[in-house]
């Protein structure tokens, strides 16, 4: 019984802890921002100040990553545009803080890391509003910026459980952090065997509709795609449709849904083999997918025309439905060339 009671009270805090972290995934403010995934793990990224004659763009960005549960450090590791970087080797990137030099960066692979001290008083002096934190290379000084630095740290305290806690970047206490929440295991997803994508064949609508009776219906309600059905097959603006065989039991039906000024998105279902299958044995994925491949639906898209961020996310099929198994973002839309950072909201462990 006591087992039980204990396995209960696991079960409806982890629930409790996944709500919260629900509700505060993404956070920005000012020059910084936040992402805590499904573990409780947070990254938060910060950048030189806003340029007035480019609001998004920048040169320089620190990620600072913490995982939840006691004693535990910050990893930091900044990033800096190629096309403003000297050659390493014959230029270090110096760490300075308040004009005084605190040694070099990891430069053996980008992005480059940065040691624990280092890290230790960059966040002490981004706490103020009077003191500096800079990366300088021979004439370079790239400055990072202290404008939203605190909001985005005490979310990051918020979400794991630190406020009042020792171990708490902004709101420090007395508390030890026995009680900070823990770290949540990332599910695991058994990814189950499929026939190879290339054996798919292209659909018209009747034939869609001849396996999917029910097809129109749920393509508008459940899907809410684009597309007029109605049509004719030989007007072009129609949407196009492919039948992947899945597995033994299964295929995967994709069919154009929507398109936007940078991306477009299918909808995909899920279909038991034969002939007209009933409704309720059908499962919808998602209406935003971009490709299929290998038994794992795609959905990547751009925040913007130039390309620089970006989102990503994958499902898995575990041999009864897709999974959920990664969703990414590059966060803030900055300038950096296929974004800043990978920062997901969802993390997975596929066997």
């Amino acid at each position: 019984m006591l087992r039980f009671y204990s396995c209960l009270s696991l079960f409806l805090f982890i629930n409790l802890v996944n709500a919260q972290t629900n509700q505060v995934n993404f956070f920005e403010h000012k020059d910084w921002h936040i992402v805590c995934d499904n573990t409780l793990t947070c990254r938060a990224v910060g950048f030189n100040n806003q340029n007035p004659a480019s609001e998004n763009d920048s040169s320089i960005s620190i990620l600072l990553v913490r995982k939840a549960g006691a004693n535990q450090s910050l990893s930091g590791y900044v990033r800096i545009k190629d096309d403003e970087i000297e050659q390493l080797s014959d230029s270090p990137i110096t760490v300075v803080v308040n004009n005084q030099a605190l040694g070099t960066v990891k430069t053996d692979d980008e992005p480059y890391e940065l040691r624990p001290k280092q890290i230790s008083s960059m966040i002490s002096a981004l706490k103020s509003n009077d003191k500096t934190v800079s990366f300088q290379q021979n004439n370079n000084t790239w400055r990072i910026s202290n404008a939203g630095f605190n909001a985005v740290m005490l979310k990051m305290d918020e979400v794991q459980g630190r406020i009042g806690t020792i171990g708490a970047i902004i709101k420090t206490g007395k508390k030890d952090e026995s009680h900070v929440y823990p770290s949540i295991p990332a599910p695991i997803i058994k990814r189950a065997a499929v026939i190879s994508p290339e054996h798919s064949q292209k659909l018209t609508l009747d034939e869609v509709i001849r396996r999917f009776p029910d097809f129109k219906t749920h393509y508008k309600k459940e899907a809410d795609c684009d597309f007029d059905l109605s049509q004719s097959a030989e007007d072009s603006d129609i949407p196009s449709f492919q039948l992947f065989a899945l597995d033994k039991d299964n295929d995967l039906l994709a069919a154009s849904c929507w398109f936007g000024a940078y991306n477009s998105g299918e909808a995909y279902w899920v279909i038991p083999k034969g002939t007209s299958a009933n409704k309720y044995e059908i499962k919808f994925v998602t209406r935003s997918g971009t490709d299929y491949s290998d038994g794992e639906i795609t959905e990547i898209h751009k925040s913007r025309g130039v390309g620089d961020c970006w989102s990503r996310t994958y499902w898995t099929w575990n041999g009864q439905q897709f999974l959920l198994s990664s969703d990414i973002t590059t966060g803030s839309c900055r300038g950096f060339v296929d974004g800043t950072w990978e920062l997901p909201y969802f993390v997975s462990e596929i066997e």
